[in-house]
């Protein structure tokens, strides 16, 4: 029955693509849902920087398990892979989801194509790829910059209650990212500061090294997902085990309080962390539409993954959500526009009340609105400092 029912899906996203004018263009929009759509056999799966990390600790005993520090530049991406990624500069400094487009291409090809109606996750990734199969291909060269300006929500103003409801106090932010990692830049006091180096952990080079087909992409993120976990329950391991034996454990009793304070990785725990790599590499960048429609495939193929046809970003913009909650209780959710497939935001809520184990205790209340950002605007420009437009 499963079985039937996927080859009515299958037929369904081909009736709803068949192209009108331009066989061509659509012909190889088609072939890119066609790959997305092989996403499904994946089926079975932010803190406002999401800097909280692996962070696990060692008060008393078994560690906790929170978001991970990803470590991505050390994840087979060295700078040399954006020159791979990408090789000719379009027009810098024009935003690339609203950019004119060659003729003959995006201008026409977006009215030909008639999209499937949403009913779930993976019919928004679809057609996200449908779309972005049609668009002419979106590259820029290593030195150039990303732009992408932001708001966030005061979700928890001088260390007070959490944020319910709508915020009261926003933050812009603008930033700059070189696509080699080699700087970026943001506005403080009124005055451009540009910075050497990297302050994200999603590297430019990791992301443009990412596969274009969602199931790809998603096995590459849950890879990603284990090393680190394998990294910093190693990490973790070695200094529980050096604490364990300055308190005169023997070897032997320390290897096996290190091995019990760091548990393996739980599938849903797995799922989440890969849930929030690819919303966090959403959120800080400026990004390929193929690319970001097989983000949305990936997202919609992570077991827990669903889908909402009605909600409201921080900037009351309509959307619609991929959401995963954790245990029951926490929510995290990216916001998409309903036509443009384009990225809007993220938020964390508490869908329900929640209280940790000790040694933690920490109290998580119904309502509670942890993080909420929205994305404003993603363009590629020439230099820092350079806005669209």
């Amino acid at each position: 029955m499963e079985e039937t029912m996927e080859e009515l899906r299958e037929l369904r996203r081909h009736h709803d693509a068949q192209p009108e004018p331009a066989p061509r263009t659509v012909d190889a929009a088609r072939a890119r849902l066609n790959a997305h759509m092989r996403g499904d056999q994946m089926r079975g799966g932010l803190d406002v920087h999401m800097r909280s990390g692996l962070n696990a600790q060692m008060r008393g005993g078994r560690s906790r398990r929170v978001r991970p520090m990803w470590g991505l530049s050390l994840a087979g991406a060295a700078a040399t892979a954006v020159a791979v990624a990408v090789t000719v500069v379009p027009g810098a400094g024009v935003d690339p989801r609203t950019s004119p487009a060659p003729p003959s291409t995006t201008a026409t090809t977006t009215t030909e194509l008639r999209l499937r109606p949403v009913a779930d996750a993976q019919d928004v990734a679809d057609n996200a790829a449908l779309l972005a199969g049609a668009e002419a291909g979106w590259a820029i060269s290593p030195t150039q910059w990303s732009y992408v300006k932001s708001v966030r929500a005061q979700t928890r103003p001088d260390g007070g209650e959490w944020l319910r409801g709508r915020p009261k106090e926003t933050v812009t932010h603008e930033q700059w990212r070189r696509f080699d990692d080699k700087a970026f830049a943001t506005v403080e006091q009124g005055r451009l500061k540009v910075h050497k180096g990297s302050e994200f952990e999603v590297t430019y080079a990791y992301l443009l090294a990412l596969p274009t087909e969602a199931d790809q992409l998603l096995a590459r993120v849950y890879a990603t997902v284990d090393e680190e976990d394998a990294r910093h329950r190693e990490s973790l391991q070695d200094r529980v085990r050096q604490r364990a034996e300055s308190r005169g454990k023997s070897p032997e009793v320390a290897e096996r309080i290190a091995a019990e304070s760091t548990p393996e990785l739980q599938r849903e725990e797995r799922d989440r962390w890969a849930f929030q790599l690819i919303a966090m590499g959403m959120r800080d960048a400026a990004l390929p539409p193929r690319l970001r429609a097989a983000m949305y495939g990936a997202l919609a193929a992570i077991p827990g993954v669903r889908y909402e046809d009605t909600a409201s970003d921080l900037l009351k913009r309509r959307g619609v959500t991929l959401y995963h909650v954790l245990d029951g209780y926490l929510r995290d959710e990216i916001f998409i526009d309903p036509e443009t497939y384009v990225y809007l935001g993220y938020r964390t809520v508490v869908v329900a009340n929640h209280k940790e184990q000790p040694p933690f205790g920490d109290v998580w209340k119904k309502g509670e609105i942890r993080d909420w950002n929205a994305l404003v605007e993603a363009a590629v420009v020439r230099k820092a400092g350079q806005r669209p437009g």
